[in-house]
């Protein structure tokens, strides 16, 4: 498998020219499969109500413990039930095919775009024209950048606008929860246990293809008669998409897949924050003579903590 220079036409005076493409009219060539892909990506993440197929990530927060009430006296903070945790479970994140695999492109007119070996002009094979065009464009896709030369791919964010890609869905994939620090108080016992505020909502965004941009058009054989020519713009687009879609799908080393986990490396967009408050409160509260309460709330004096740091990260295998 090999990188190849695919041949172009060029016009001097009123005669046709066959010139090896320049390096840069190749990664012109690479920006249109990118922008291809960007606008019809094999490989996409939804947001489902529950049994995502990516890892669930864990929303954790203390709540109170159960409330005491005695006649005579308090009852003690050893006598006092403890807070626990509450620990919610986001498995929002689903990975979808677009498709069936395309397999490998296969066209009744036209070929592969055509080089030049130093003596004969030849066919591009499958490997060839993945290696020019398909592995380059996937290696800017897998990035942890998030600028158009990563469309069709996906970010996190803690916002439901983000420049230059598109919100997936206004139901969040994740949102971390603490004990609301107002909630509790010492006149409020029996207070609720279980008594949560949203801190931070986090959102799935696709990153958007750019506008299309001028690009030379390769030659390729015609196989009716075995003639060279110019291959139509739209065969050529129809052939850099369906390459990457059965690259991004299937093909080793080249697949496009997403996981959300503990590690930072490839992560796109912000991280996802878990945090919660760590430590408790005993409170006491008479009533009346015959009316002493007590209950064990998070410390709402207390700045909260992290509890976990997870990321959407992006890779190719």
């Amino acid at each position: 498998m090999t990188a190849r220079t695919p041949l172009k036409l060029t016009s001097i005076g009123s005669a046709g020219n066959i010139q090896q493409c320049t390096s840069g009219e190749i990664t012109a060539m690479v920006t249109e499969a990118i922008r291809q892909y960007g606008n019809s990506p094999m490989v996409t993440l939804t947001i489902v109500s529950s049994s995502g197929n990516l890892a669930a990530l864990s929303d954790t927060r203390l709540q109170a413990g159960a409330s005491t009430t005695d006649v005579t006296n308090f009852d003690t903070a050893g006598e006092t039930p403890n807070v626990s945790t509450v620990t919610v479970s986001y498995d929002k994140l689903d990975r979808v095919y677009k498709s069936s695999n395309p397999g490998d492109w296969s066209d009744s007119t036209y070929s592969y775009p055509v080089y030049y070996d130093g003596s004969d002009l030849r066919e591009m094979t499958a490997d060839d024209f993945d290696d020019t065009f398909i592995e380059p464009a996937i290696t800017s896709l897998v990035l942890a950048s998030t600028t158009a030369a990563q469309a069709g791919t996906y970010l996190a964010s803690t916002g439901t606008s983000v420049s230059g890609s598109t919100l997936i869905s206004s139901t969040p994939f994740f949102s971390d929860t603490r004990a609301d620090a107002d909630a509790y108080s010492a006149a409020g016992i029996p207070e609720t246990q279980d008594q949560p505020e949203t801190i931070t909502n986090y959102y799935l965004h696709r990153i958007n293809a750019a506008a299309e941009q001028s690009f030379e058009l390769p030659f390729c054989y015609r196989k009716a008669d075995n003639n060279l020519q110019v291959m139509p713009k739209a065969t050529f687009q129809a052939l850099l998409l369906q390459q990457m879609d059965t690259n991004t799908r299937s093909v080793t080393g080249n697949r496009i897949r997403y996981s959300c986990d503990t590690t930072s490396t490839l992560a796109r967009g912000t991280a996802i924050v878990d945090t919660a408050r760590t430590s408790s409160k005993y409170l006491q509260y008479q009533v009346n003579t015959n009316d002493y309460r007590t209950q064990e709330v998070p410390d709402y004096d207390t700045a909260a903590s992290t509890i976990s740091t997870y990321y959407l990260r992006i890779r190719r295998t």
